[in-house]
Formats: C-alpha cells, structure tokens, sequence
C-alpha cells in the first residue's frame, strides 16, 4: 500500500502535477525527484534533444542501444486496446545503467523484441526505438537484431562500484521500479565486490579504504553463495528510504576479478570524464587493494569497451554530481 502510494504520487509528478507533503527522507526523495524531472529536460536540450507527445526521445535522433535483461520478460494484461504488456529489467551500457524495457505486444516489433528477450539474449535497437530518460525504453518503430553478445549484472560497467563512491547518496532519478529481486520497490542497483571479514562484508576500493557495508537482508539465492566465499561479487540495491542494502545475487570470486572489478570501474569514470585510463591509476588501485589485503599477480582482464553515446554521457554525470 506504501508502494503504490508513492508510485500515484510520481505519476502526478510525471503530468506537472505538485505532489503532497512528507517529511523526511520520503519527502527529499520526492521533491528531489521533481527537480529532477525539469533539470533533466535542460541538460537533454543543450544537445538539441526534443521530446515527443509521449516524452520519450526518437532512436532516429540518438545512437544504436543494446538491452540485457536481468529478469525474465514478464507479461501482464491490460485493459482493451492495450492488451498484453511484456517487462523486463535490462542493462544498457550505452544508456549508462538499468532500464525498463516496456513491449506492447500488439505490435510485432514489440513482439520480436520479446522473442530475443525470453531467450535470455540481449537486444539490439536501432532507428525509431523511444527513450524516456533515464530508464525507460520502448522497442517503437526500432529495427531489432539479438545481440552477438551477453551481458549480465556482473559485466556491466555503468553497474560498477568500489568503496570510494558507494556513499554517494543516489540522484532520485536512478532509482527503478522493480517487482522481482526481492520484495517490490524503488531501488537503486549497483555492482561490487566485498571481502568477508568477521561474519561482516568489507567493499573493496580503488584508491580509498574498504568500508563496511551494512545488509538489511541477504536473499536466500545470494546467501547459498555467500556461505562459502571469502570473496564475492555482489549484486545490491537500496531504497531511498534506507541506508542499507539488500544482496540480491553473489557470486564467488578471486582476487583477479576484483582487480579487474576497480579498473573497469575506474575506466568508467573515466569515459564519464572524458580522458584515459592510465598506467598511474592502474597502479594505484593495485596498490590500494594490496593494502586491502589482496595478492594481486600480474595480469587482470578489465571490461574496457566505452559504449556511452553523448547524451546519455551528460544525463549520467548531471546523475552523479558530475560538472
């Protein structure tokens, strides 16, 4: 019931309409996310980017996309005309994070799009594909193609933190609707790694200090996984309302991937930047994490592909705080 009053209260918001007064974190989340909404709309337009009725921005204007769902397409039925509805939970490294990838299944290529989707295969739009930013695609008028590639939440560059920034409190704007991963809510999703160190879990860095991350709940997936690892990816969110984080998914792994972890997160930074990644900050994560206990070798294997079109580079760092 909380939920869904908070959902009618952001739709009113999405029509220009001022939402009711609550206090606290509740009501910063709110007020944040109606700031948000126009000064979103001033960043998209000093690239010349216009909405349509629909507020969403034509593909015919921006670059081609790639969608990786981390849920299964889930169908539901609406009211006639609209009829069945296809969503799924996706990574776009080159919208810069997750979105929500709405298909109408009236329209066939809405309909091909799930059909790649279901096969766990991720899709690639381009053309008339419609962005609402910052998360929330529709397939269009788009040309669809399965990708020649997967990507899961622990490949993802955009997903990617380290103990440097996972403090930063997230814009309300990065927040997506989820009903799966855990019990339904608003929820900002990141990507980590963590070290166990007595019965707690400690961030790695890239340059900083771990730090403790504090667990409202392990899921009984993750948990499995955890209950033998020393060394774990992590998949986590957070609601705006709490300081804490849930542990979706985990994965164990060793000290090469957590090396590899840092620089692709600070290569990411980096094409927020726009600059290079060099061999001095390289060094200096090899550093920070062998101070951090780890017996790092010679060699790591970091996701370095820079898939980030321009418009959804500035979104991303007006996001963060970036200037």
């Amino acid at each position: 019931d909380d939920l869904a009053t908070i959902l009618r209260i952001l739709g009113k918001i999405d029509r220009g309409l001022s939402e009711p007064s609550f206090p606290d974190r509740i009501g910063r989340f709110l007020r944040q996310y109606r700031t948000g909404r126009a000064q979103l709309d001033e960043v998209l337009s000093k690239r010349g980017l216009e909405r349509r009725a629909d507020a969403a921005i034509s593909g015919q204007t921006l670059h081609p996309i790639e969608v990786h769902p981390i849920t299964e397409p889930q169908v539901s039925v609406l009211e006639f005309p609209l009829g069945e509805v296809a969503e799924t939970l996706a990574i776009s490294e080159e919208l810069g994070g997750l979105t929500h990838v709405t298909m109408w299944l009236k329209g066939p290529i809405a309909n091909a799009a799930y059909n790649v989707l279901k096969e766990s295969v991720g899709v690639r739009l381009s053309d008339d594909y419609r962005w609402n930013p910052p998360a929330r695609v529709t397939p269009g008028e788009a040309r669809v193609e399965a990708s020649k590639m997967k990507i899961t939440w622990r490949d993802a560059r955009c997903l990617k933190a380290v103990a440097d920034d996972l403090a930063r409190p997230p814009h309300a704007l990065e927040y997506v609707l989820d009903y799966r991963l855990g019990e339904p809510g608003i929820k900002y999703f990141r990507c980590i790694c963590a070290v166990k160190s007595d019965n707690a879990w400690q961030v790695l860095p890239s340059f900083a200090e771990p730090t403790h991350l504090e667990v409202a709940e392990i899921l009984p997936q993750a948990r499995r996984e955890l209950n033998r690892a020393q060394l774990a990816a992590l998949l986590i969110y957070r609601e705006p309302w709490s300081t804490a984080w849930t542990v979706v998914d985990a994965v164990v792994t060793d000290e090469q991937n957590a090396f590899a972890h840092a620089i692709t997160w600070a290569d990411f930074q980096k094409e927020l930047d726009g600059t290079a990644l060099d061999g001095k900050l390289v060094s200096g994560i090899r550093q920070s994490l062998g101070v951090s206990g780890l017996r790092l070798g010679e060699f790591a294997q970091p996701n370095l592909r820079r898939n980030l079109f321009p418009a959804a580079r500035d979104v991303t760092r007006w996001l963060r705080g970036l200037r």
